[in-house]
């Protein structure tokens, strides 16, 4: 039975509005501790919640990732503005502009009123949570090089999430290859972070291959890091680290998580080399809902 709430739509304009108050700026709507801090063969985790925001906050939410969705699959066509104009004026596009449109939601989204697989929907989202989370977090002594963003369709063969770092003394980089999971219903988180583990495990060098063709000819440090990025996984290098990340409707959230993951992967045993994230957002599926409502509110 689905038991998400599913809350009145709140007009782009007003969602809009509010997201400007607070920077436009996902982060800003998170609530993000630290719960380990590194170690040596242990994981840094970071627990971050979305719980008890009021409508006006949750729609604000679900504007920011559509708004990031489309800005980043219009690239640099004009759909983005189309779409954006369109939505925060309460315009219905018609003819061709709608059929533009339509082309850059259907793919994960479907189109009103069916849409497609709701968990495949969550599961898009909750890798948007991460990305935008991740996007503006204060990542102490680092500064991001690279943050590969989420896949055009969901289905798509490959990692989920990828960042290079840049050290802020030295400015040595360093990878974080992550994995990306949504978690609802009854089950443990703690299952669907060890499907996490054993999919990076298993995939990571595959992955990793098919950075390595993306970004290696890239000029500069980035593209001579990510030449490497299979020689340095493999050798356990420093510089190379493993991530996981879950969106979980659970709530409260559990205060342990991601403790066996050295045991996973232990050749990253230096410090940091190991991290997690466990988002645990009030009503994940009804907000995933939302996202889709904001993209469908043009067509």
């Amino acid at each position: 039975m689905d038991t998400q709430r599913t809350m009145p739509m709140i007009a782009a304009s007003s969602a809009a509005e509010t997201a400007g108050k607070y920077g436009n700026r996902v982060t800003n709507l998170v609530t993000t501790v630290l719960k380990a801090p590194p170690a040596s063969a242990e994981c840094l985790w970071h627990l971050g919640t979305v719980i008890g925001l009021g409508q006006a906050e949750r729609a604000a939410l679900g504007w920011m990732i559509a708004d990031a969705i489309m800005t980043h699959r219009g690239g640099k066509s004009r759909v983005a503005d189309l779409w954006r104009n369109a939505a925060l004026t309460g315009v219905k596009l018609t003819g061709n502009d709608r059929e533009l449109a339509a082309a850059f939601v259907a793919a994960v989204f479907g189109l009103p009123p069916e849409g497609k697989s709701e968990v495949h929907l969550t599961g898009h989202v909750a890798e948007w949570l991460w990305y935008l989370h991740a996007l503006h977090f204060d990542h102490s002594s680092r500064s991001i090089a690279l943050l590969e963003p989420p896949k055009f369709n969901v289905t798509e063969p490959g990692g989920d999430g990828f960042i290079v770092f840049s050290d802020s003394m030295t400015g040595e980089l360093s990878f974080r290859l992550w994995e990306l999971k949504q978690h609802v219903g009854a089950s443990p988180v703690s299952n669907t972070v060890g499907d996490a583990y054993r999919q990076l495990k298993a995939h990571a060098t595959r992955y990793l291959a098919q950075l390595t063709l993306i970004h290696s000819t890239q000029s500069g440090p980035v593209g001579e890091l990510c030449s490497r990025l299979g020689d340095m996984w493999i050798d356990c290098e420093p510089q190379a680290g493993a991530g996981v990340g879950v969106a979980s409707a659970t709530v409260p959230a559990p205060t342990k998580c991601f403790s066996t993951m050295g045991s996973h992967f232990p050749g990253f045993s230096h410090a940091g080399q190991l991290e997690g994230l466990l988002l645990a957002v009030e009503d994940l599926v009804e907000l995933a809902r939302k996202v889709r409502e904001y993209l469908w509110t043009v067509l």
